[in-house]
């Protein structure tokens, strides 16, 4: 069955997402906001440690920042397996943002783990301007922070581009370890870089969109480019996704056990 599948074009891709989230935004807007709340809610247990700039709190504010990164990689894994389903043309609903927390909790932490340690990387620079390790005049402080910031794009960034699929992997395949899960997503993504390149770039117009429009779209956006990235991981594995435009008896190649097509949110 592989020998036979085509690549799609990342237009089809976009295409695909598009469809598959037809009757089903209403869903993935409500995961959407809840996955949001989450993170906005522990944020504040992060900053809660940054007004004062004193050495001891700033250390204490990252530790904190690590481990609700890390235990924010369970609520990653069950987005993963949310969006897969809506890329598979399964049932998919709310509770499988929880799926992290049923028997594969510590390979989520860990999967994260890799992610979390390109974030403390990035976060080197601005340790070392705010304590004036290394010194920037006053009137540099704005291109120091747009720097930065964009540095800490850029190393993120690069952990999508060779570990991005490790999630996937993992609702796929919850039964393997995480360093193969990891050669996994290396391998799959050696000579596919360029390619998630452009998907993202494609998507930036999308993105500024959904900010201007007083970032209400962006509720619009997220559903959309997290349909996009798992419709991306089935055309890595060469699985076809499910085409809402294609033929009515599609069977994906079922991974939740379930022995019949249910594609009602």
């Amino acid at each position: 069955m592989e020998d036979k599948y085509v690549q799609k074009p990342i237009k089809k891709l976009y295409a695909l997402a598009r469809g598959q989230l037809i009757g089903r935004y209403s869903v993935a807007i409500l995961v959407t906001l809840i996955l949001s709340a989450v993170e906005v809610l522990l944020s504040f247990l992060t900053g809660a440690n940054t007004i004062n700039s004193t050495t001891m709190s700033y250390l204490t504010s990252v530790v904190i920042t690590v481990v609700i990164d890390l235990l924010l990689g369970i609520l990653v894994y069950g987005q993963a397996n949310f969006y897969l389903k809506i890329a598979r043309g399964l049932n998919a609903d709310i509770v499988d943002i929880f799926s992290g927390f049923k028997g594969v909790t510590d390979k989520a932490i860990l999967v994260q783990s890799v992610f979390t340690a390109f974030s403390v990387l990035s976060l080197i620079p601005s340790a070392l301007i705010r304590f004036e390790v290394v010194y920037l005049p006053k009137e540099y402080d704005i291109y120091a922070e747009i720097g930065v910031f964009l540095l800490e794009l850029l190393i993120t960034f690069l952990a999508k581009l060779y570990f991005g699929l490790s999630f996937y992997i993992l609702y796929d395949h919850p039964d393997w370890s995480v360093p193969a899960i990891f050669r996994e997503s290396f391998h799959l993504m050696k000579k596919k870089k360029g390619r998630l390149i452009i998907t993202y770039l494609c998507a930036f117009p999308l993105l500024l969109a959904g900010f201007i429009a007083c970032g209400l779209g962006l509720l619009w956006f997220v559903p959309f480019f997290n349909t996009l990235l798992a419709n991306f991981y089935l055309d890595a594995v060469k699985e076809e996704a499910w085409d809402p435009k294609g033929p009515s008896d599609f069977t994906p190649d079922r991974k939740d056990g379930s022995s019949t097509l249910d594609i009602r949110l």
